[in-house]
């Protein structure tokens, strides 16, 4: 099973418009103390943004799912080797999957505005399963 992630996952637009609103109302409240350093705020929410982008750069751009673990595909085309980690949970109608590769760990916050409805079910119903045979 293959599922193919979103270029911009929902987790990740919020968390760039947060990370923005909140420079921005530090940069507000910072203003009002005449002994602040100008633009404090923005430095902060640009450090915030600009982690975010790296963060989404790392991404792979799909999860290849076999029975023993699972592989990242990159956008060169390599496939590293991972498994499904502890965190992978199933929220309601969402997932966070959690993956462990070598030398790296991520999860991704997966909604029914990243992927069809079908294919969150899908994936929920095979990591539930394989959790069950491993147990």
């Amino acid at each position: 099973m293959t599922v193919e992630l979103p270029r911009w996952a929902l987790a990740d637009r919020l968390t760039l418009l947060l990370g923005t609103a909140a420079g921005l109302a530090l940069e507000v409240a910072l203003s009002r103390y005449p002994g602040a350093p100008v633009g404090l705020g923005l430095l902060a929410g640009l450090s915030v943004v600009s982690w975010q982008l790296l963060r989404r750069r790392r991404r792979p751009l799909a999860v290849e799912f076999a029975a023993p673990g699972c592989a990242l595909r990159f956008g060169d085309g390599r496939l590293e080797p991972c498994r499904v980690g502890p965190g992978t949970r199933v929220l309601g109608p969402t997932l966070v999957l959690h993956w462990v590769a070598p030398g790296r760990s991520e999860a991704l916050w997966l909604t029914q505005a990243d992927l069809p409805r079908e294919v969150l079910r899908s994936l929920a119903v095979w990591l539930v399963a394989r959790r069950q045979a491993a147990r």
